[in-house]
């Protein structure tokens, strides 16, 4: 409060160089403030500058989840634009959620105030988050922390892959010592039982056996897939393949597979594309238990899409293979893969083929995965390195 005698400001019956040294004492303050307001508006600018430059999202919300401050990537990772964003719940925005998100560490980060993180999943980006709190304390709003989100969506895939090699290098392995220790007698047992049905008198004994045949069949076609699925092609059995010409001579050996469960199918190669470095009847082998097994998903009929294209500039091949079939869970889409898993009735699959057809596109360098399609079935993506990264 100002007061009339005392106070800087009070002018009265000060002479004129009195009144000079006055003003320059307040123009010199002036000066101070100005230069201190822009002080605080230079560090507003860089502070604001800092935080939409982290790549990462980063947010300032409070307990009750309402946004107060969120940078650039946050608004592009919603796909929202940054003036929409504040005052909202943090859940509704990143998150596409009705309710906060499971683990969510705000709550408890603001209680213990101290650092904590969770995995969060973003039903917008359809990507994994590592999620972080770092409380505020004191020298911010009251409740509030500040949420930094890293992707870990790529880390947790390569690990998964890693785990998954890991996985079918040591089952290799197991599957050809097996193989080879059981195909000799399994040979022996097939060839007696011929020999007995030559013999075999009694109807009754004769259709015992030829079902002890079929049974010994079905072993050795197993035995051969282990073989198979244990077997490391050879570098030097590769040569450049055209992909579209290959999957032209797979078609006519799936009509009567396609006929059978009235599939039609619609092919869209692209031109010019890349070759790959490959042994041709290899990769013959993974097409065509893909597209098999497409046609055993429509079993009411349907349609079988085969697409091929490059990216990467051409140094990547891409071929699609979807079908319009009853669909493959979300959740098991990872496990499919995986040896003697199989989502068909007993006895009609040996849930072999998908896990030889991955060892197959791993050997040469490539990858493939599996995804729910759009409007129902499931697409399968197989992605090759070009021979020589370059257009032919």
């Amino acid at each position: 409060m100002i007061r009339e005698k005392d106070s800087e400001y009070d002018l009265e019956g000060l002479n004129h160089e009195e009144l000079q040294k006055k003003a320059r004492s307040l123009a010199a303050r002036a000066r101070k403030l100005e230069e201190l307001v822009e002080i605080i508006s230079r560090g507003k600018y860089m502070w604001e500058s800092t935080f939409d430059a982290i790549t990462s999202p980063v947010q300032i919300v409070t307990r009750e989840y309402e946004i107060l401050r969120a940078n650039l990537t946050l608004a592009s990772v919603c796909g929202k634009d940054i003036a929409t964003i504040i005052g909202k719940r943090c859940y509704e925005v990143f998150a596409g959620r009705n309710e906060p998100c499971e683990g969510c560490p705000l709550q408890k980060a603001i209680e213990n105030d101290a650092k904590l993180a969770s995995s969060l999943g973003n039903e917008i980006s359809k990507c994994e988050f590592e999620a972080s709190a770092y409380p505020m304390g004191s020298g911010g709003p009251t409740g509030s922390a500040v949420m930094h989100y890293r992707d870990v969506t790529e880390e947790r895939r390569l690990h998964r892959e890693v785990i998954q090699q890991e996985k079918m290098a040591a089952i290799g392995m197991l599957a050809g010592g097996v193989a080879h220790e059981i195909n000799n007698p399994l040979g022996g047992i097939l060839a007696f039982t011929q020999l007995m049905k030559r013999k075999a008198s009694d109807n009754e004994m004769l259709a015992d056996l030829e079902e002890v045949e079929r049974a010994a069949q079905r072993c050795k076609k197993i035995v051969a897939d282990l073989l198979d699925f244990s077997r490391i092609s050879r570098e030097r059995d590769r040569v450049p393949v055209d992909i579209n010409v290959l999957l032209e001579k797979i078609f006519p050996f799936l009509q009567r597979e396609m006929r059978s469960y009235n599939v039609e199918l619609e092919f869209r190669g692209e031109p010019k594309l890349p070759p790959v470095l490959a042994n041709p009847d290899r990769l013959q082998q993974v097409f065509i238990n893909l597209m098999t097994n497409a046609c055993h998903a429509m079993q009411h009929g349907g349609t079988l899409y085969v697409e091929t294209k490059s990216e990467a500039g051409g140094r990547i091949v891409v071929i699609l293979v979807r079908d319009t079939g009853v669909g493959i869970p979300k959740d098991i889409c990872d496990r499919i893969f995986d040896p003697f898993f199989t989502t068909k009735e007993p006895g009609k699959g040996t849930g072999l083929g998908l896990s030889i057809s991955y060892r197959i596109v791993r050997d040469h360098g490539g990858d493939i995965e599996c995804d729910p399609a759009e409007g129902g079935g499931a697409v399968f993506t197989v992605r090759l390195p070009a021979a020589d990264g370059e257009r032919s």
